[in-house]
């Protein structure tokens, strides 16, 4: 089974490229925030799809985004071009804050997702990405992670601080003023 590859793109079309490793071309579906802006050296996560008719290649420039691909796909009625279309234009953090916050229009707006797959994907995946105390799905949320142990700290609950955490207002700049924000408007 594939999990990673380091190579050189040589074909770039859409949605895949063709990634040569020593002297073999493999065939990688990525998403946008996958393709690399030239034909350079890159790194992928890969997950390996294997079916009865084929085997596929999935490639991500993080491991967390390969984490959050492979959670979506435990959903029934989520394959792996459903999920690769909620990534298409999603970062992680926006995935994973609409699965937190309920969001079920968010994952509406992708085409194939009606609102009985859209709620099935926040029902089997929310206990398992807020139930992630320092998992790295968590951690995605990195430019954040000195704001939630603070926060948590002061005794607010991981999970009720991520799904705050976005609707910070961008005038906030500073951790400290990130904080102050949070600490006024949550709920003890």
């Amino acid at each position: 089974m594939i999990a990673y590859l380091s190579g050189k793109v040589v074909l770039q079309k859409a949605g895949f490229i063709i990634l040569e490793t020593g002297g073999v071309g493999y065939k990688v579906f990525v998403a946008d925030s996958g393709k690399p802006k030239d034909k350079s050296q890159i790194e992928l996560f890969i997950h390996h799809h294997t079916r009865e008719d084929a085997e596929v290649l999935y490639g991500f420039d993080t491991y967390e985004g390969l984490e959050i691909f492979e959670r979506l796909i435990s959903v029934n009625g989520v394959g792996p071009k459903v999920a690769m279309a909620i990534m298409k234009d999603s970062e992680s953090e926006k995935i994973i804050n609409a699965i937190l916050r309920g969001d079920v229009s968010f994952f509406q707006a992708i085409p194939g997702i009606g609102k009985k797959v859209a709620a099935k994907i926040i029902l089997d995946l929310k206990s398992k990405i807020s139930g992630l105390e320092s998992g790295s799905i968590i951690e995605s949320l990195g430019k954040n992670d000195e704001i939630i142990e603070a926060m948590s700290s002061l005794g607010y609950k991981e999970n009720e601080i991520i799904k705050i955490i976005s609707k910070i207002p961008s005038d906030c700049a500073s951790s400290e003023d990130k904080i102050k924000w949070l600490i006024k408007n949550m709920k003890r």
